[in-house]
């Protein structure tokens, strides 16, 4: 789910983990959270538990955090396959979905200066920070555009396929 991400580490006591509002504020407004947490404005839409938002109709710009777990693979296929958004992941380059959904398909991909420090369900920032590299990726040229302009600090990859 968007916000049950991040921190994984045995001092943590919550798997519920909040994109960063700073990270949110740069990228523009969104139509769809397709795994969102109660409470927690992300998009125009926002689909929580129980809704199952890999399962439900995507539309518009899409906004995806999703959980860091085996499930993973999963949503950013979807969000491959829908083509218009922008995705927060892990840095796992050198895994088959990351290759197939990221690589293969992706519009363009910023990886982040530093490790991302998500927030906690009551908006505080995480003592520890996520625990691996991150990276946004860009789903169509309208997001590659947000990417490109949002200031925040990263390397930006754009048209590896040219190359």
């Amino acid at each position: 789910m968007t916000t049950i991400a991040g921190p994984q580490s045995s001092r943590m006591q919550t798997a519920d983990w909040l994109t960063p509002p700073h990270i949110l504020a740069a990228l523009g407004s969104f139509d769809l959270d397709p795994c969102g947490y109660p409470g927690h404005v992300t998009a125009s839409r926002v689909i929580v538990p129980p809704e199952d938002g890999l399962a439900a109709g995507w539309e518009g710009r899409v906004w995806l955090n999703p959980p860091y777990s085996r499930q993973a693979p999963a949503w950013i296929c979807r969000m491959a396959e829908h083509g218009h958004g922008t995705a927060l992941l892990f840095a796992r380059t050198d895994t088959q979905w990351f290759t197939q959904s990221v690589w293969e398909k992706a519009t363009a991909v910023l990886f982040l200066k530093g490790r991302v420090f998500f927030h906690r369900p009551d908006g505080s920032r995480a003592t520890d920070n996520g625990g691996a590299p991150s990276v946004l990726v860009a789903y169509g040229s309208h997001d590659a555009f947000w990417l490109e302009s949002c200031g925040l600090p990263g390397v930006l990859t754009r048209d590896w396929r040219s190359l």
